[in-house]
């Protein structure tokens, strides 16, 4: 099982390293979230791209192999700078708080929750 607080150090200590060594690397949360979002759209760029290949059947199974990389690539990103502010906010528990997101979810589709 991965340590999803313990990563988050470590992705930002990745990308402190990647500044040091001249990347335009910005780890202040407040950037992290902006590039965060930016992540986002991009993911839903390689998402729409993918669907719309498979959707027209596209002959190539490479092609599509691809586009499937392409889309995990993208998502991988958006989470690698969620876990790097994670990383910046001392108080969070990235573990502790997806595990709650989960149990208010599974009470909601138990109908033992809102409906938000």
């Amino acid at each position: 099982m991965i340590d999803l607080n313990d990563l988050a150090y470590k992705m930002r200590n990745v990308a402190y390293v990647r500044k040091t060594n001249g990347a335009n690397v910005d780890t202040d949360t407040m950037a992290m979230l902006k590039h965060c979002a930016s992540e986002v759209v991009e993911a839903t760029e390689a998402y729409n791209t993918l669907d719309s290949a498979i959707n027209d059947n596209c002959e190539y199974e490479r092609n599509i192999i691809e586009l499937q990389e392409h889309l995990e690539s993208e998502l991988a990103d958006v989470i690698a700078c969620i876990l790097i502010i994670c990383a910046n906010e001392p108080t969070i528990d990235i573990e502790e708080a997806l595990q709650k997101c989960f149990q208010k979810n599974l009470a909601r589709a138990e109908g033992r929750g809102d409906k938000k």
